[in-house]
């Protein structure tokens, strides 16, 4: 019975272990994946078809019964996947609103092992993922034939891959096994922020397409007939004036549309030791090639660019030739016969590598396209040769590359004979220490899809590379140069890991650099000087700042203008610490003169931040003031009095932490206390002695008046792209009231273009103590009101007005949205409509208008339209004797300029009281004009970014 029991758990492991599962006791292998393939492009359908056999050659100790396969044209099947949900995370709403003829898939695949039927099983998740179940189990060193055919709708090209009319780039397209290694499968869904991870392999690849169409691809072109007609074919001619339809967001181009040709070729394509084939065709490309003499081969070098850009492309030879000699004799000889760099449209501007290929997109200027160029062709080292997994470990590959680019500048600096200093200041750096400070940085070993947006730009490279820079001056060059060297040596042609990096280091150089090491798992600034010193500069000096941006605290002088309508222009000074990255400690002070009242104004702000890193992200502790002109009277012997408002506030802010890096949520609970002093009119009876008689007159003299009021606010805002939203919850407490108001905006997009805006209001006021006349009319100024408040009603005097408490002309047009936010006013009534001292609740629409039918279209600016609809009720409305309806509305037009920082309202439709007021009261010669309002609302430029790096 014993003995029987050990047979059946021996069975067991036996079985468990049959399944696919890794044996980690074997030393290092890796499965061999070779791929034969024929396609055929439509360039009417803009579709593949073709026909792939791979002889898939199990490498591992373990038995495999199945092979997940990656079917990445499903990506872009429908907006679902998980490239969709990532492009909407990270602000790209491109794809999801795209046409069903834009989108793309993978179809009609009928898999054989063998020539055997295999059966399929869906990935519970991913639709660009499929298990294919072998017949026969795949043992140990034993290989496989598997065949399909495929039929892919190429999609537009919203990442990497896909058309743009008649132009086709063949990225990620075939299906290709996942990679099966030491830690099991590795299968991944298509991701637009996050790279690959493949086997290795040799690829035989036919290409069928219209003769005229120029190929450029991965791999040596078998036909020297075809690679002499693409060198010596006429030039096509230059089309960039024709419009090139872009989804909104991605880069312009070219609209580049070629015949329908009645004649074929097919293409032949050979390339051994890679990890992916892709491909390029247009017949709109030039192409001119070099000889790229090395230690022990010629590479040829192949360019293709459109007409038009033979002067950006000029000096792209040279380029090539030094970043080939270089990284040759940094870390290993260039092993592939041949280089493309091609360009064409990605869904992005930049470059995207696959071996001995590159695509290059939307450069404007030489210097970016030979920083591109070096940093693609050096991806042939990091990660096509040295073969990490792009998506956990992005560093590895991105870092590195970023490393030896850095060291390639500093060599072509050299070789010019200049000494390699940078002419301006290093923006990778400052992202990565603003981000750092502010805590919102991730470790350098993060996972693509772990990092955020930001993250990922700056974090693999600029950190990781400026962590290998440290371990190069720690063992130095010669040392690090030789391990690394050992490091292409050993592993090329392989699956690498970070430690395999580190244990070529270590024995080249004798010294252990687990420490080091450890840098790429924290997050945080990396160790290095710290700021000491002050540095003065002026505007004219900003783009000028290197090092000093890092090294010293820098103490901006500037001119600095304001204009109101009491103070006329203001002229004055800007004197601020604010940079980026930011200090703990952050001031400016902007005094100024008003040319037209005379007086001292300005504005100014004092802010510490503190990084407890538990309950809150960040607490800062603030002192803003302010000082203007606010009001003005002249009396009838033109003596004008002008009056002024002060204010102080101190407080503090409690950022809330986030539960993931990804998020897209800021929030904060906020405490105010606001000092306000205003001057206020008193007037008089005054006399005048003038021509023997006394004349007495009316005049005005100032008095002061102090107020304080109290305010907790808590602010929750989603800047996510699709469909973003902020909530806010505000309880004030001043002298006999208390007032507390909730406002919440959400935003519905529009799958053409633009979107409805949102916002619902609900507000209670409190008396303390008994309610009496008295009270009603020193709060007045606080009540809720249905009415976008006006300049005497914003008692905070926090938002912008032209001419605060004018009572006539333009100036007194203008509102703040708040409360209730209607856009038609009813100022020259003694008792406000919708105003109230009890409860108030609104809504507010602003949508769109489509161009095709807003008329402003014909002007020669582009001006949106939209139109807006307000609704809301009040207190006062349900009483028993009320004279307007329970709810109130009105509707009309509405023009938005400058990103909504400034709005014009024009009322078309409204309740019957708003009706009867706009006409007993203002004349019907230039109505319509005298009813429109206006709005001027700065906050509107916030980013999710500013609002989180710098405390305004």
């Amino acid at each position: 019975m014993r003995k029987a029991f050990f047979l059946l758990i021996h069975f067991f492991l036996l079985l468990n272990a049959g399944f696919s599962q890794p044996n980690k006791s074997v030393s290092y292998w890796q499965q061999e994946v070779n791929h034969d393939i024929d396609v055929s492009l439509n360039t009417e359908e803009h579709t593949l078809d073709g026909f792939e056999r791979i002889v898939y050659t199990n490498h591992s100790p373990d038995t495999l019964h199945f092979i997940w396969f990656h079917i990445w044209p499903n990506a872009f099947k429908n907006d679902r996947t998980a490239f969709s949900e990532q492009l909407l995370k990270n602000g790209n709403t491109a794809f999801y609103f795209s046409a069903k003829e834009d989108k793309g898939y993978i179809n009609r695949l009928e898999f054989k092992i063998n020539d055997i039927t295999a059966q399929t099983e869906d990935h519970p998740e991913h639709i660009d993922i499929i298990k294919v179940m072998l017949p026969v189990p795949l043992l140990p060193g034993n290989s496989v034939e598997i065949t399909t055919p495929f039929h892919i709708k190429l999609p537009y090209n919203f990442s990497r891959g896909g058309h743009v009319d008649q132009q086709y780039q063949v990225t990620q397209w075939y299906p290709k096994p996942a990679v099966y290694d030491a830690h099991g499968w590795h299968p991944m869904p298509y991701l637009d922020q996050g790279e690959f991870y493949n086997e290795f392999g040799n690829y035989d690849v036919r290409i069928t397409l219209p003769a005229d169409y120029v190929v450029a691809a991965t791999g040596v072109l078998q036909d020297e007939k075809e690679k002499h007609w693409m060198l010596n074919r006429e030039a096509p001619k230059n089309e960039i004036n024709k419009s090139l339809r872009l989804p909104k967001g991605n880069v312009t181009g070219q609209k580049l549309e070629a015949p329908i040709s009645t004649s074929f070729k097919t293409l032949h394509f050979k390339q051994e030791n890679v990890t992916d084939f892709a491909w390029v065709a247009s017949t709109h490309l030039i192409v001119k090639n070099l000889s790229v003499p090395l230690n022990n081969k010629n590479v040829e070098a192949f360019i293709f660019f459109p007409p038009g850009d033979e002067d950006l492309w000029k000096n792209s030879f040279e380029t090539i030739a030094n970043t080939l000699t270089t990284r040759s004799q940094w870390i290993g000889e260039y092993p592939y016969q041949t280089v493309n760099i091609v360009s064409g449209p990605q869904g992005f501007t930049g470059g995207m590598e696959y071996p001995g290929f590159t695509i290059i997109s939307g450069i404007q200027d030489s210097s970016t396209l030979a920083m591109l160029i070096e940093h693609e062709i050096g991806h042939n080292w990091f990660q096509s040769i040295l073969a990490n997994n792009e998506r956990k470990q992005p560093w590895l590959d991105e870092g590195v590359n970023t490393y030896y680019g850095n060291r390639y500048e500093e060599w072509v600096s050299s070789q010019s004979k200049q000494i390699h200093k940078q002419s301006t200041p290093d923006y990778s750096r400052i992202l990565f220490e603003t981000q750092a400070r502010q805590k919102l940085d991730q470790p350098a070993n993060s996972s693509s899809e772990d990092l955020s947006a930001m993250n990922y730009n700056i974090i693999p490279y600029y950190k990781a590379a400026a962590i290998i820079k440290k371990i190069e001056e720690y063992i130095g060059r010669e040392d690090f140069d030789n391990g690394m060297q050992r490091y292409f040596l050993t592993k090329k042609f392989q699956h690498v890991t970070p430690t395999d990096m580190q244990t070529a280091l270590e024995t080249t150089s004798g010294k252990n650099l687990d420490s080091l090491f450890d840098l790429f798992t924290i997050n945080g600034l990396l160790p290095g000087k710290k700021i000491h010193g002050w540095k003065v500069v002026t505007p004219l000096d900003i783009n000028k700042l290197k090092n000093e941006i890092f090294d010293k605290n820098i103490l901006l002088i500037s001119p600095a203008l304001g204009a109101n309508y009491y103070d006329k222009l203001m002229i004055g000074g800007l004197i601020s610490n604010y940079k980026l990255p930011p200090t703990k400690l952050q001031f400016f002070v902007a005094p100024m003169y008003g040319t037209g009242s005379g007086k001292l104004t300005g504005l100014s702000k004092l802010n510490y931040s503190l990084f407890p890193g538990k309950h809150f992200r960040k607490i800062d502790l603030f002192v803003n003031a302010a000082k203007f002109s606010m009001n003005e009277f002249t009396d009838s012997q033109d003596n004008k009095t002008v009056l002024s408002f002060t204010k102080l506030v101190p407080g503090v802010r409690f950022t809330l932490p986030k539960k993931d890096p990804l998020s897209n949520i800021h929030s904060y609970i906020q405490w105010k206390t606001y000092f306000i002093h205003e001057d206020q009119f008193r007037f008089y009876q005054d006399s005048l002695f003038a021509g023997g008689d006394t004349i007495v007159y009316p005049a005005v003299r100032t008095t002061g008046k102090k107020r304080t009021l109290h305010q907790l606010s808590l602010s929750i805002e989603n800047f996510r792209t699709l469909y973003p939203y902020d909530l806010e919850v505000k309880l004030e407490h001043g002298k006999n009231f208390v007032r507390s108001a909730l406002t919440a905006n959400y935003f519905f997009n529009y799958g053409v273009e633009g979107g409805m805006d949102v916002r619902f209001f609900a507000g209670k006021f409190l008396y303390t103590g008994n309610k009496t006349i008295a009270k009603q009319f020193e709060t007045d100024r606080y009540h809720l009101n249905m009415t976008g408040a006006n300049g005497y009603e914003d008692y905070t005097y926090s938002d912008y007005f032209v001419g605060r408490n004018e009572f006539e002309g333009f100036a007194n047009q203008q509102m703040m949205i708040r409360d209730g936010g209607f856009k038609v006013r009813t100022d020259l009534l003694a008792e406000k409509t919708g105003k109230t001292d009890d409860w108030l609740m609104a809504v507010n629409f602003s949508t769109t208008i489509p161009e095709s039918i807003n008329p402003l279209q014909v002007l020669p600016v582009k001006i949106p339209l939209k139109i807006y609809a307000d609704a809301g009720t009040y207190a006062g409305a349900w009483e028993k004797d009320a004279e307007s309806d329970r709810f109130l509305f009105n509707a009309g037009l509405q023009i938005s300029l400058f990103k909504n920082v400034l709005n014009i309202y024009m009322p078309v439709l409204y309740s019957n009281v708003y009706k009867d007021y706009i006409q007993s009261t203002i004349d019907k010669k230039g109505r319509f004009f005298k009813t429109i309002s206006f709005s001027i609302d700065f906050s509107q430029v916030k980013t999710s970014s500013l609002s989180e790096w710098i405390s305004l």
